[in-house]
């Protein structure tokens, strides 16, 4: 009896450690700017006359992350500030919010235990307006990825697959409750973007998808969402079950390259007047080397 008993505790203590958070210490970080984009649309961002390097995306098939991850502080800086950018010298913040800076460097960690995957990000709080839009909620972070080139253009462009002229507070703007979606999005067909959120001013985590609308809820793959602050920085992590749970949850698996984008929403602020990333792709122990956007996930 007592063997059994002792063999009851092992597995329960083997167990409890296969289902703790990964080592980060030992997990490759990656380092990515997250920068302030305006009213930069995917109408504008895939418009020649607009922006000069749509042919290179478009015929060369060359992701945004592959030209613009070395000036993205600076195409943030130019925006944020009310300056022209981009061929037609558009100006893509017509109210420039006073005190916000361009960009924040962010560190990403991804790792996986064979059923669950893990998402970290670390990042110092920049200097900010002083204007509050979304007085529960300090910092809000999103991610969004598709179910492995299930949504058109999310290789090349990311999450502006989601971001329109016509949403609220953008250029076109007609209807203030309007938010992301994907054209022709289809959620039975997986036509969809997945989407997590962390926020900072309440318990219950985010879990969703945007398809032909943007849906907050609904998710079941999502098991935690949690940030703290250590010292000067912020640390958000989400644990998500590879599987998926229910329609609105794409499942993860080894023989797909997963298309994928993030924002941070930083000091009380909402709807565009975030920082994101450009597009980025991610697979469970896929190495890539040639491929600057990739983020190969490893098993822990």
């Amino acid at each position: 009896m007592k063997k059994i008993a002792l063999a009851i505790a092992a597995g329960a203590m083997f167990a409890g450690a296969a289902l703790a958070a990964p080592d980060w210490s030992k997990v490759p970080q990656r380092k990515m700017t997250l920068f302030y984009p305006g009213q930069s649309s995917l109408e504008w961002v895939m418009n020649k006359p607009d922006h000069s390097a749509v042919p290179d995306i478009v015929d060369k098939k060359r992701s945004c992350a592959k030209c613009h991850e070395g000036d993205a502080q600076e195409i943030g800086d130019k925006i944020v500030a009310g300056k022209p950018v981009g061929s037609s010298k558009t100006v893509l913040e017509p109210t420039p919010p006073a005190g916000k800076v361009g960009a924040i460097p962010v560190m990403f960690q991804a790792a996986h235990d064979g059923s669950k995957i893990y998402f970290r990000f670390e990042w110092v709080p920049p200097k900010t307006g002083t204007k509050k839009l979304d007085a529960k909620n300090e910092v809000k972070l999103t991610m969004m990825f598709d179910g492995g080139g299930t949504v058109d253009g999310a290789e090349l462009n990311g999450c502006w697959a989601t971001c329109h002229n016509d949403l609220r507070s953008m250029k076109d703007a007609k209807d203030d409750k309007k938010t992301k979606y994907i054209k022709n999005g289809d959620l039975a067909s997986g036509k969809f973007m997945d989407l997590i959120q962390y926020r900072s001013g309440e318990k219950t985590p985010v879990d969703g998808h945007v398809a032909e609308a943007r849906h907050m809820e609904g998710g079941k793959a999502l098991l935690k969402a949690e940030g703290k602050k250590e010292g000067n920085k912020w640390i958000v992590t989400f644990e998500r079950t590879l599987a998926g749970g229910v329609k609105g949850d794409h499942a993860i698996t080894a023989d797909k390259v997963y298309n994928f984008g993030f924002a941070i929403h930083e000091d009380y602020t909402n709807a565009r007047f975030h920082y994101v990333s450009l597009g980025y792709q991610f697979g469970l122990d896929k190495p890539n080397p040639g491929v600057k956007s990739y983020i190969d996930v490893q098993k822990q």
